[in-house]
């Protein structure tokens, strides 16, 4: 559904009090973060339940519901724990001011991906009787599965999705693409169908696991020679590596026509700035991009391509996208358009809303556990932020009930334009590569 300037403002839902945010501490009591997050009073002009889908006869108003934050909350991914976290509170403040619960988010740091921290973390979360969760890392590349499990803690991870090491975990599902696994079908189609001549291609990926990599690998080798492509060198680096120029020197060797640097945080652009200090002109295709990629390399990152399921903060799908972009600008109005990973985290804050309503609208307890996870399964389709709305304010998003992992989600390789500070559609395509679209 498409809407004149003027009233996608109308539905924006008047957060008309933005002068009254107020930085406020976010960690709870029992949380072992050490981040804040920006609070601000909304007053609502229109109709938040039309614009997410919600019901709005179990919006679950007076109640209060024990919501886990599990995020980098410190270390080498703090960027993206603090932005994450600005995502779900944006939320949290639009549920209960349209009339929801207020969400008691009880966050904790798991210091970037540190494994016992993801045990620590979730044992915490779960004597603390906290049933809905969010999660960054994959589970904090797994550590965390076993103790969602024991305490029936419904969660959603955003950052990561499921990778191929968390899919069909119990009460663990991944509210994204599985970057960059899920995309190599797609990129494979977009090197032979805009680069013709190229045909080697040498990887590079970070270690979450012997797993991981493999399965990466596998799926290379079966997806490149279907373009006409051959898998050159394949380097796995240390998650947080800061000198990856050993790698470098290795996959310059093998003579590749591009490179897939499947790294996420800020590693991208430490490997990218060495690359391009040795004189490498290789294209270099990526899986991820933050603003503080362009700090570490520089002007080199004008033009930086990567592929993933990226949210077009510049050109969003529905009207509630647009609400949201808007709406995050003016409570964050330092990070100017925000990031996929606080879009997701905003939305996934809405889906467990949308599970809490499901258990009020059958009068089921909203503490359960198993009530919870029966909601959440009965109809695992979601709105979304992603998409278009096809005749509604919103996308949707859906989980496979045995992979746990996205049903269905758009992805894309994108270009970053330096001078517009905004992105490039190069070509676009589903799970599989299905649907493939090159947009030059």
């Amino acid at each position: 559904m498409s809407h004149t300037a003027s009233s996608v403002r109308a539905l924006r839902l008047g957060v008309v009090a933005v002068a009254t945010v107020a930085a406020l501490a976010a960690c709870s009591s029992t949380g072992g973060g050490s981040g804040s997050t920006s609070h601000y009073t909304t007053t609502v002009q229109g109709d938040v339940t039309s614009l997410s889908g919600a019901n709005p006869h179990a919006l679950g108003k007076g109640l209060t519901i024990k919501m886990g934050l599990d995020l980098a909350i410190t270390g080498q991914g703090a960027f993206y724990g603090k932005v994450m976290q600005q995502g779900a509170q944006l939320a949290a403040n639009q549920i209960e001011a349209a009339g929801g619960p207020h969400i008691d988010f009880v966050i904790k740091d798991h210091k970037s991906g540190d494994a016992s921290a993801g045990v620590q973390t979730t044992r915490e979360l779960g004597q603390d009787d906290v049933h809905m969760a969010m999660y960054s890392y994959i589970g904090v590349l797994g550590s965390a599965f076993q103790g969602i499990k024991q305490y029936k803690i419904l969660s959603l991870d955003g950052g990561g999705g499921t990778s191929t090491f968390g899919t069909g975990k119990p009460y663990f599902y991944g509210s994204r693409a599985n970057a960059p696994h899920d995309t190599y079908a797609g990129v494979a189609k977009h090197i032979a169908a805009s680069m013709p001549d190229a045909k080697k291609v040498a990887v590079i990926i970070q270690d979450a696991g012997a797993g991981y990599a493999s399965s990466a690998k596998d799926i290379l080798s079966t997806e490149l020679p279907k373009n006409g492509l051959t898998l050159a060198d394949f380097e796995v680096a240390p998650v947080g590596a800061t000198d990856v120029s050993g790698a470098i020197t290795k996959i310059l060797a093998d003579k590749p026509d591009v490179i897939l640097d499947n790294q996420f945080g800020t590693d991208p652009g430490y490997f990218l700035k060495q690359l391009r200090a040795t004189g490498s002109t290789v294209p270099v295709i990526g899986s991820d991009y933050q603003p503080d990629l362009a700090q570490i390399v520089g002007s080199g990152i004008n033009g930086y391509t990567f592929a993933n399921d990226f949210f077009p903060a510049t050109a969003p799908a529905n009207d509630w996208a647009k609400y949201f972009v808007d709406t995050y600008k003016e409570a964050y109005p330092a990070d100017g358009n925000p990031s996929f990973y606080s879009a997701n985290y905003y939305e996934d804050t809405f889906i467990l809303w949308q599970v809490i309503q499901r258990v009020i609208a059958k009068g089921g307890d909203v503490n359960n556990p198993d009530t919870l996870l029966a909601a959440f399964t009965a109809d695992p389709s979601y709105p979304s932020l992603y998409g278009p709305g096809d005749g509604k304010p919103y996308g949707n998003i859906s989980f496979d009930p045995t992979t746990h992992s996205v049903a269905g989600r758009g992805m894309g390789v994108y270009q970053y334009q330096t001078a517009s500070h905004s992105f490039k559609t190069l070509s676009e395509f589903g799970l599989g590569g299905s649907d493939f679209k090159l947009d030059q």
